[in-house]
């Protein structure tokens, strides 16, 4: 079954960063939203990640990437091709944030 992620039009989505150590990464907090940071939608509109329709609160990664996050969960883009899924407990521990509109 093929699921389509919904943009609404208008509303921008912010980019978000955090330092881990002396990289920089992309974040996003997994949750059910209707615009997406345009590297998240990506993996939406190649099929790398959807959301399981038997469980709508678990991300499901396509075979190459495999496994899953739950909402909540922390999904970190380290390069192109090498996305971590941690927990929020970790995300906080290790990470900081260097551009959000709210506080994590």
């Amino acid at each position: 079954m093929e699921q389509k992620v919904i943009k609404r039009q208008g509303k921008k989505a912010r980019k978000m960063k955090a330092r881990m150590g002396e990289r920089t990464v992309d974040f996003w907090q997994v949750k059910h939203e209707t615009t997406y940071e345009p590297w998240v939608q990506h993996l939406f509109d190649a099929q790398i990640c959807f959301w399981n329709p038997k469980s709508p609160q678990q991300l499901r990664f396509n075979m190459m990437f495999g496994g899953a996050a739950l909402v909540g969960d922390y999904l970190i883009q380290m390069e192109k091709s090498d996305l971590k899924v941690i927990s929020e407990k970790r995300f906080r521990k290790e990470f900081t944030v260097l551009s959000d509109e709210k506080e994590i």
